[in-house]
């Protein structure tokens, strides 16, 4: 399925003790009318919209409600990594009429951990916005268009199971993901950072529950065919040509390849898979070192997606 993932500003209302990206404070300068393009050829079946920077968070909401219109009018769906500190009604609209699909942060019920994990004392406007989330939710054959994304700390460990029974309960798909040494939580990672032996309990319990195999999705920033930046560049990861480097839990190093406003999808596509060709023995190489984890980091199990992308390539 074409995919187009879209990057936002770099403003972020949350200051996540695990995130790097709130010191990218980068205004959002999309160009609409190259995105509507795009989004009027037909050629993109669902669009993409995570970090640098929430997407409905003051400087990004407005270009992003102008792309969720272009879309619904398309039946393009969008979806979106949110960290729910704004949720008017027009988005609540957007959800509930299909076009939105949401993944939101869900790490704590509990104010105290909130503040703790997100750094910001807003976590009563952000437990209401669960709930108002929980009224929009849609399912269709075993679908559902929210997800929780949830980072199982030594400060929330033992609230993780009432949190994934709560999302069963209210048919949000519970996307479980490792802490990564990032951010804040840099010097204190060790006292956060929890056991294996307690992640696969976690991933047990997520089974016994499902009564299936318990497969962590890839992000699908990672496998979009372009990836825009919020000035209308297009970028691949520098190691693997993948669309996005940010389920590396090192630096990732971007590549930029061209421009959504002088270059056409087909010639941006052409770049794309000769950068990409260029670095399949890397990938390959990369594949081989990589340890698999129990839930993965921000982008997923980087070992199970790389092992995924080898076997569909005809490089």
């Amino acid at each position: 399925m074409p995919i187009l993932d879209i990057q936002f500003g770099g403003a972020c209302n949350l200051n996540c003790i695990y995130c790097d990206t709130p010191k990218y404070d980068h205004p959002c300068l999309l160009d609409l009318n190259a995105i509507e393009k795009i989004i009027n050829s037909g050629t993109i079946q669902w669009i993409y919209a995570c970090g640098l920077g929430e997407p409905t968070a003051k400087g990004n909401v407005e270009a992003f409600k102008q792309i969720l219109a272009m879309c619904k009018k398309m039946s393009v769906k969008v979806s979106i990594f949110s960290n729910l500190v704004n949720l008017d009604k027009e988005l609540l609209d957007y959800i509930e009429n299909g076009t939105l699909h949401v993944l939101f942060k869900l790490d704590s019920f509990k104010p105290e951990v909130m503040k703790f994990l997100y750094g910001a004392d807003r976590s009563q406007t952000i437990l209401e916005n669960y709930h108002r989330l929980k009224e929009a939710v849609r399912t269709s054959n075993g679908t559902t268009n929210l997800g929780a994304s949830i980072v199982p700390t030594s400060k929330n460990y033992e609230e993780i199971y009432e949190i994934i029974d709560w999302c069963m309960e209210y048919h949000v798909y519970p996307l479980l993901g490792q802490l990564e040494n990032a951010g804040k939580c840099a010097h204190i990672f060790n006292e956060l950072e929890l056991k294996e032996e307690e992640l696969l309990t976690l991933r047990n319990y997520i089974e016994t529950k499902y009564s299936v195999h318990y497969e962590i999705p890839v992000c699908p920033a990672t496998i979009s065919g372009i990836h825009i930046t919020n000035t209308n560049h297009v970028i691949v990861d520098e190691r693997t040509g993948l669309s996005c480097g940010w389920f590396w839990l090192d630096e990732p190093k971007m590549v930029r390849i061209g421009s959504i406003e002088n270059m056409t999808l087909e010639e941006l596509t052409v770049k794309i898979i000769a950068y990409r060709k260029s670095k399949f023995a890397n990938v390959i190489e990369t594949e081989k070192a990589l340890a698999p984890n129990p839930f993965g980091g921000c982008g997923g199990d980087a070992k199970a997606l790389l092992s995924q992308y080898i076997s569909i390539s005809d490089y």
